[in-house]
């Protein structure tokens, strides 16, 4: 199912689905209760017996949630726009893998850009200012527990459909060459930087160690600068190939989207 749902999907949900869910998903088992500055642990424990005992354990039916699927393909849309969108992205990795903390620099080093914005130096504000027909560039990285997807998504002038076509293609495919050692510590200070800022406040503490305990089944937060820093360009450059070998996924939207080439153009020219 998508992560937007439907319109039409409204009307299907009715009581008996809604229970079925609480179930299959809202049970003990599943349940993560954790807090920062208790003083008194017992206190605490009782606490949350008394607010959340009466949570009962409800019959699961041995309720194992589906492995997702990677599917690909290519979708385009039509609107009534002078610009031209395009995003190309492939299947990457799921949480817990090697190539997450890879693929997080190869973002930052893509990053983001917009032809009306000041933004920090890396590879889309060198693409937006090198080509005049580009309004925007991206980078998409996106991992769960069992997939992920990383790719790039460009805008711009739709009579440039082509060209942002190739804009998008050739920025994948620099992550298969050899990264500046000046760049890819820039990337890491940056990612670095961002991680510790978000880390201030105790209760965004307090929500990633759930969410790694959560995933993860033990706390990785305290391991995140020592990854980043093992990363070399090697490690990037590796990750992105593989990545780039699978099926790739194509988006696009605008007004003159038959200009752009096909799916299959994709997979001819990264391969």
């Amino acid at each position: 199912m998508p992560l937007l749902g439907t319109h039409n999907n409204i009307g299907n949900i009715d009581a008996r689905m809604l229970q079925q869910f609480i179930m299959d998903n809202i049970t003990p088992k599943k349940c993560l209760i954790v807090a920062s500055g208790v003083k008194n642990h017992n206190e605490y424990v009782e606490l949350v017996k008394e607010r959340l005992g009466e949570v009962l354990a409800v019959p699961e039916h041995e309720y194992v949630r589906q492995q997702s699927e990677y599917i690909g393909g290519e979708y385009r849309t039509w609107t009534e726009t002078p610009q031209t969108s395009v995003q190309i992205a492939f299947q990457s990795v799921p949480w817990g893998h090697n190539d997450v903390y890879a693929l997080s620099i190869a973002r930052e080093l893509l990053g983001n850009a917009h032809v009306f914005e000041n933004s920090a130096p890396n590879r889309a504000l060198d693409a937006v200012s090198r080509h005049g027909f580009l309004d925007s560039i991206e980078a998409i990285n996106s991992n769960f527990s069992d997939s992920g997807l990383f790719g790039v998504k460009v805008t711009g002038a739709g009579s440039h459909s082509q060209d942002l076509f190739k804009v998008a293609l050739e920025t994948l495919d620099g992550f298969r060459n050899s990264i500046d050692e000046a760049e890819l510590a820039r990337a890491k200070n940056k990612i670095k930087m961002d991680f510790l800022l978000s880390m201030e406040r105790s209760g965004d503490r307090l929500e990633e160690v759930a969410r790694n305990y959560a995933t993860h089944g033990n706390i990785t937060v305290t391991q995140f600068m020592d990854h980043i820093d093992r990363v070399s360009s090697h490690d990037i450059n590796n990750a992105c190939r593989a990545i780039l070998a699978g099926k790739p996924t194509m988006v696009v939207t605008g007004g003159a989207i038959n200009l752009v080439p096909s799916m299959t153009d994709v997979q001819r020219q990264l391969a």
